[in-house]
């Protein structure tokens, strides 16, 4: 590399922009995404999860090459997911747990999925017409590709449970449920974030509204199971109706997946379902107003790449609350989480 240009890939004030444009297509972090994934797809993890085991018993068990394998786990054990002992021997390490698919800290659906990557290859053309490129590569749009396949559809449901467990930490504890009686989670998927609100506020009773198949899905397993005696729940579209009974509402990362007017109508759904005195709690990520290095800057391109949505700052939401009747009452940055609880209440007339 030359002098020059290693003075101009120095000035990247973050680590990885800097390893990346060193390494360009053989930096880590270029690969380990991919590696990652394909590790989790296959269950090594889980197969190793009692003791070490050689490359040529787990290529047997699982059904590949074990050349292939042994070059993967020795890369893995590089970075710290695996130990290698030597002599084709490897063993899980306790960062290797997260990809473990009954590990309590798994990420393994999430580290699995291979549905954005495919969607970026097409990432040119949504910046060329502005649509997501999820459609043209799948055929459909995502949340119908989701329902078109049970499977499909349960493991995006599991990454959304791992989600949450990572980026909503401190929802369940926040002040505004003391005065909560029945909260609705709008678009809660299994109901992971409802159980954990339902588990720490026992005087709440709760309603999980979202579509038939992730209903579906959620009474048959999910973490509500436990908690039948004080929620329900209700199948829907929240863009023509939703279910009333409840004095607060409940969305997380339900907006960023859709443009500003399908926005709105969703607020508007929820602002008739409410009480006068309701709440409606929206859990998001914001945009700095300025240029600042932020997460949200990167989900809001995968917003528009796979999903056609967007993230937003607070004055974007402000006026979509306001479009849709509504007005922004308080905001609560969440502890340890780059997430923001936005409280809104009706307009008064």
């Amino acid at each position: 590399m030359s002098t020059d240009r290693e003075h101009v890939i120095a000035t990247a004030t973050d680590p990885v922009v800097r390893e990346f444009l060193r390494m360009a297509d053989d930096s880590i972090v270029a690969v380990l995404p991919y590696a990652l994934s394909v590790a989790a797809h296959l269950g090594v993890a889980d197969e190793l999860r009692d003791s070490a085991r050689t490359v040529e018993d787990l290529a047997r068990v699982l059904g590949l090459s074990s050349g292939a394998l042994e070059r993967l786990l020795r890369t893995l054990a590089s970075c710290g997911f695996f130990t290698d002992h030597g002599e084709g021997l490897f063993a899980l390490t306790r960062l290797g747990r997260l990809l473990q698919t009954d590990s309590p800290v798994s990420m393994r659906a999430t580290l699995a999925n291979v549905d954005s990557y495919r969607a970026w290859l097409g990432a040119v053309d949504t910046i060329a017409t502005g649509r997501p490129a999820f459609d043209n590569e799948f055929g459909a749009g995502f949340f119908t590709h989701k329902d078109g396949d049970c499977q499909v559809g349960a493991t995006f449901d599991e990454r959304m449970r791992e989600r949450a467990g990572r980026l909503y930490a401190g929802l369940a504890t926040l002040p505004v449920w003391k005065d909560t009686r029945c909260l609705l989670d709008i678009g809660g998927g299994k109901g992971a974030v409802l159980a954990s609100v339902l588990t720490a506020n026992p005087h709440v009773s709760g309603i999980l509204f979202d579509r038939r198949s992730v209903v579906e899905r959620a009474e048959a397993s999910g973490e509500l199971a436990p908690l039948r005696d004080r929620c329900r729940t209700e199948p829907g579209d929240f863009f023509q109706e939703i279910p009333g009974g409840a004095d607060a509402h409940l969305m997380c990362s339900v907006l960023h997946d859709w443009e500003d007017d399908d926005a709105v109508t969703i607020l508007r759904r929820s602002r008739e379902a409410l009480p006068a005195d309701g709440r409606l709690l929206i859990c998001e990520m914001l945009l700095p107003s300025s240029g600042e290095a932020h997460p949200a800057w990167w989900s809001d391109l995968g917003m528009m790449v796979v999903l056609g949505g967007r993230e937003r700052t607070l004055d974007r939401y402000r006026s979509l609350l306001r479009r849709a009747g509504l007005r922004l009452s308080e905001v609560t940055r969440l502890p340890d989480s780059f997430f923001s609880v936005l409280e809104a209440r009706r307009e008064r007339c």
